[in-house]
């Protein structure tokens, strides 16, 4: 029996979400088991060791011996530098110096070179989701269990955000670059836009300090610059110039003006589960649980699906019927199909490695 990738887009569930430190910070964990945690509390803080950062002065000075260097020392060891001090040189104002590339601690100068530790960054891990603490890791973090609206996608930057759901101006993202007005009220909030992303898009979530955006697609050649983006962004359908699927829009668009945690997850091709989503918290409805989405089940008659390849690509229909035998395709592959009907009244024969459940 096949078990196709699963990929949740629901309107009432239960998540279990861990928010960890990194494996390599050290810090502590603000919460115990059973606290109500709201968005932005911080349930776990710390820091990873910093970096030994070495310099080798005398080429950058043009020194002949080493010793030359202790007269050109400015900062005192163990002073605190800021990137771009001027550590060493005849002058602070000109001539040859040598500048520091990072904030950090003044420890070390003698050989020719000079070392500095960089100051290390404080990690405060937020909750993210308003809901309970259902368990607790010492000085790493805790899992969370909340209520609400889920809708995973297929693409993100690496980027955590929270903010308002709201959806694009009329006249696309683009359109915030001409009205000043208009970018106030989008700055630190998610942008729903049913539009491809191009580099106009990109160049004005950065200048108008988007926190995210949910998007259906974007130009492959986009990702790198993605990446270093401060906002999460989201892709719902994938890379090229896709438009967003009528039911996902409108399962989001009842959620405008909800915050929505974006955890834009960069896929990881070894773990199904991870995966880039969209989490919108609702109130808990008196007496009343929501089941937690389904990962494990299996194609079936009457399952609501996915089509992720051309030239079906981003349309969901319903599992009409599942033939038992392989069928032939136009490229000349047997391979197990499903009968597909798609909400446009089409009828589709498609590979079940083609298919994705839309986990309920």
């Amino acid at each position: 029996m096949p078990y196709p990738d699963h990929r949740h887009m629901l309107a009432w569930t239960t998540v279990r979400r861990e928010r960890m430190l990194p494996e390599t910070a050290v810090g502590i964990t603000h919460v115990v088991k059973g606290k109500t945690v709201n968005l932005r509390d911080v349930i776990a803080q710390g820091s990873v060791p910093a970096r030994f950062v070495f310099i080798d002065a005398m080429p950058i000075l043009r020194l002949r011996r080493p010793e030359e260097l202790d007269s050109l020392i400015i900062p005192e060891i163990g002073e605190n530098v800021e990137e771009g001090q001027v550590l060493a040189g005849r002058r602070t104002d000109r001539g040859r110096r040598v500048f520091s590339p990072v904030n950090g601690i003044f420890l070390y100068a003698g050989e020719g070179r000079l070392i500095i530790q960089e100051t290390p960054a404080v990690i405060d891990v937020e909750a993210g989701l308003v809901g309970n603490v259902i368990e607790v890791y010492p000085n790493r973090g805790a899992v969370i269990e909340a209520y609400g609206a889920l809708v995973q996608g297929v693409w993100g930057n690496g980027r955590r955000v929270i903010g308002a759901l709201r959806l694009e101006p009329e006249d696309g993202l683009e359109s915030i670059f001409d009205d000043q007005a208009i970018g106030q009220r989008y700055s630190g909030t998610v942008v729903l836009t049913r539009r491809a992303l191009k580099d106009i898009s990109l160049s004005v979530i950065a200048d108008q300090s988007i926190g995210g955006v949910i998007a259906p697609s974007m130009d492959p050649a986009l990702i790198e610059r993605a990446l270093h983006l401060p906002a999460a962004i989201l892709l719902t359908e994938g890379f090229g110039d896709l438009r967003m699927s009528n039911q996902l829009y409108s399962l989001l668009e009842e959620f405008v003006e909800r915050q929505a945690t974006v955890d834009a997850i960069v896929p990881d091709r070894w773990e199904d589960t991870n995966r880039p989503e969209v989490f919108i918290n609702l109130p808990a409805r008196s007496g009343d649980r929501p089941p937690a989405p389904r990962i494990e089940q299996p194609v079936r008659v009457g399952e609501q699906v996915r089509l992720t390849r051309a030239p079906h690509i981003g349309s969901i229909g319903e599992i009409t019927h599942l033939p038992k035998t392989p069928r032939l395709l136009d490229n000349g592959l047997r391979v197990p199909c499903a009968q597909v009907v798609l909400v446009t009244g089409e009828s589709v024969m498609v590979p079940l490695a083609n298919l994705e459940v839309l986990g309920k």
